[in-house]
């Protein structure tokens, strides 16, 4: 009688276990198929369809149903330039809209000839920063590819800490913005921390 339980329970318990995965692991099913395609037109009118189908992915895991229709988000990611990697955010109506009175974050602009070919490595950035004046500071620069909301664009950002007051958590410093296309110094901003 036990034998005859055993598979039953154990076919059981794999039956859920992937009912379970398959749905928490892709969201997409709660997205109908022509919302997808419209937000996937989108970033495709901005990237290009190469570009989007060779770097860009649609992060289930992180798309969500919100009030008035979803908030996408998609995975942005160069794999043979070190830290060029992204998040896209944006939010589309129940008709598959882009809201434009909501964020719309990190679609790079790649026009032909210039906004995606980021010939800046990271190491690149460090040196030009370098060159540019930055001071070292007291620790080992912070290094990051980030989208820029002032820019619209993505950038280098290098980041010196030139102070911090043990204990407090206290810290300043300089971020040095750069653009990963061409090399130019966009920006110096001094920040401060707690």
């Amino acid at each position: 009688m036990i034998k005859v339980f055993i598979p039953v329970i154990l076919s059981s318990i794999v039956f859920a276990a992937c009912c379970t995965c398959s749905n928490t692991a892709n969201n997409s099913a709660d997205i109908p198929e022509k919302l997808q395609r419209k937000a996937d037109d989108f970033v495709i009118s901005k990237t290009g369809e190469d570009f989007f189908n060779q770097y860009i992915k649609p992060d289930y895991a992180k798309i969500t149903k919100i009030k008035d229709g979803y908030h996408m988000v998609y995975s942005f990611s160069v794999p043979d330039k070190e830290g060029i990697e992204g998040e896209i955010r944006f939010s589309l109506d129940s008709l598959g809209n882009v809201q434009k009175n909501k964020e719309v974050a990190g679609i790079p602009e790649c026009s032909p000839g210039s906004g995606c070919d980021f010939k800046i490595s990271k190491d690149e950035a460090a040196d030009i920063a370098k060159q540019s004046g930055l001071e070292e500071g007291v620790k080992d620069w912070e290094v990051k590819f980030a989208w820029d909301n002032e820019y619209r664009i993505y950038t280098w950002q290098i980041r010196t800490m030139l102070s911090e007051t043990k204990g407090t958590g206290r810290s300043s410093g300089k971020v040095m913005f750069i653009d990963p296309v061409n090399g130019n110094v966009l920006d110096t901003k001094e920040w401060r921390g707690n």
